[in-house]
């Protein structure tokens, strides 16, 4: 059974990977493998992008175990820890997302030994590293400072950690790197994994099946810009006005250094109103941006291609709106990206609008009844699990579409605040008038019970997903007519 490996690197990395989720939940299909397997890599262990992204994928895995194995649907695609994968319960590492370095809460400085060095090499550090990359504490990452990370990062190749992936990589299983370019963990950890990844001399286990991996990489170019502290004011902040010189620079190192990578995306924006300066920690938390959501998209074209279209071929893509607009909507992405994601993430968001406005008045509906499902929502622990999915406020997916329509460059393909149903997608109404009444609950809940009826699972969870499956392909296609 073949895996895509996802290495989320640094805080972009954790974004794209939330936004992954997203389209996993609505039902988006990934070619080429039967499991996803992330592995973050950021050394901040308090980071709030990361640990939003964690607590997102531990929901997610529940309510896919809940559902099980299948070929469509909502939730349908399997995304696994990397202890997991051995299927024998011998694994000797945490049942993690991320990867863990042990806590690393010491400056650089220490961390290289320098007071241990002699003169003449202290004299090389202090050539090669600022005061201030000496003096940074190393667990909140490496704030934008690739020489830094470059230096702890080598030595996650022989790590626990990495010697289990090596171990249970299997031939025809590949490897997709997401990282941005312009800061300090993405920008070290992407060159320096694919590097060990890709060296014939690896100590890592099944090198040959490393080696010759199917691998694809994001590469996120500067799309954010940060606030800068005010003149005089001493402060502990991230520079944005080097993200452009620094992503130059890791743009000559790749023409010439990056080898074994069979398709590179590039994806970046002019920058918008500036973010909040926040270096790391539990503070470091960006709102959702439309550059994740269609960086995630490249995962999903990636793992579109067959195995002979990507053997033998470096491929680049970079990605293009159809025009340069302040809202984006299904009708500004190209016809590919379309027919890729909008029908899945419209049925995906009627049934949360429903889900969670009018369900819990259809007690007595048919489908509801059938299978006790307010018993089903008030005791078992999945449907808590789900309800925590669609609208926890930290990282679930109404926080997640909120916070994407909050940027200058929105994506409002979708209204969060709509409670008309046929006003919820942007560029699509449906015109209702005295014989045609379009989308409303009593419609919803026809299209539910006759779902139901050709259900025979009594399980209540599996019921009342694979019903709004049914129920919102149907209303999509008929109503909507969008396709």
């Amino acid at each position: 059974m073949a895996k895509l490996f996802v290495f989320g690197i640094g805080g972009t990395g954790s974004r794209v990977i939330r936004s992954l989720v997203m389209l996993m939940a609505a039902g988006v299909k990934i070619q080429s493998c039967d499991k996803i397997v992330p592995i973050i890599i950021d050394p901040d262990t308090q980071n709030g992008d990361m640990n939003r992204t964690v607590e997102l994928l531990k929901t997610y895995k529940h309510i896919h175990d809940a559902l099980g194995r299948r070929e469509e649907g909502f939730f349908h695609t399997d995304i696994s820890t990397l202890s997991s994968i051995a299927g024998d319960g011998t694994a000797k590492i945490r049942d993690s997302f991320v990867y863990d370095f042990g806590g690393i809460n010491k400056p650089f400085k220490d961390h290289v030994g320098y007071n241990q060095l002699d003169v003449e090499s202290q004299a090389l550090i202090d050539l090669l590293f600022t005061p201030e990359n000496l003096n940074n504490s190393l667990d909140v990452g490496f704030r934008g400072s690739p020489n830094v990370g470059s230096v702890v990062l080598n030595e996650i190749i022989d790590s626990p950690e990495m010697r289990f992936f090596a171990s249970n990589f299997q031939s025809g299983d590949r490897i997709f790197f997401v990282s941005s370019i312009f800061g300090g963990t993405g920008a070290a950890g992407f060159p320096l994994l694919l590097k060990n990844f890709k060296d014939s001399r690896t100590g890592l286990p099944n090198a040959a099946s490393l080696n010759a991996a199917l691998t694809g990489a994001m590469v996120v170019l500067p799309y954010f810009s940060l606030e800068q502290p005010a003149a005089g004011v001493e402060a502990d902040f991230i520079d944005s006005n080097t993200f452009t010189t620094k992503a130059k620079d890791a743009l000559s190192y790749y023409q010439n250094h990056l080898n074994g990578v069979n398709a590179v995306y590039y994806m970046g924006d002019t920058p918008d109103k500036p973010m909040e300066n926040n270096p790391g920690r539990a503070s470091q938390r960006n709102d959702a941006h439309l550059v994740e959501l269609l960086s995630a998209l490249a995962i999903v074209d990636f793992m579109d291609y067959s195995d002979d279209e990507l053997s033998g071929n470096e491929t680049f893509h970079e990605y293009g709106l159809r025009e340069d607009v302040s809202n984006v909507q299904f009708q500004h992405l190209d016809s590919e990206t379309r027919d890729r994601i909008a029908k899945q993430l419209i049925r995906f968001h009627y049934f949360e609008r429903y889900y969670t406005t009018h369900l819990p008045g259809d007690a007595q509906a048919a489908y509801a009844k059938g299978v006790d499902l307010t018993g089903a929502i008030r005791n078992e622990p999945v449907f808590k699990e789900l309800n925590k999915f669609l609208a926890n406020p930290e990282f679930g997916y109404q926080s997640w579409l909120r916070e994407l329509s909050r940027k200058e460059r929105t994506f409002d393909a979708l209204n969060l605040s709509e409670t008309d149903f046929n006003r919820m997608v942007s560029d699509k109404h449906i015109e209702t008038g005295f014989l045609n009444k379009g989308i409303h609950q009593g419609s919803f809940v026809k299209e539910l019970n006759r779902a139901s009826e050709s259900i025979s699972d009594r399980d209540a969870f599996k019921a009342t997903i694979k019903a709004f499956e049914k129920a919102t392909d149907t209303l999509v296609e008929d109503k909507l007519k969008y396709s």
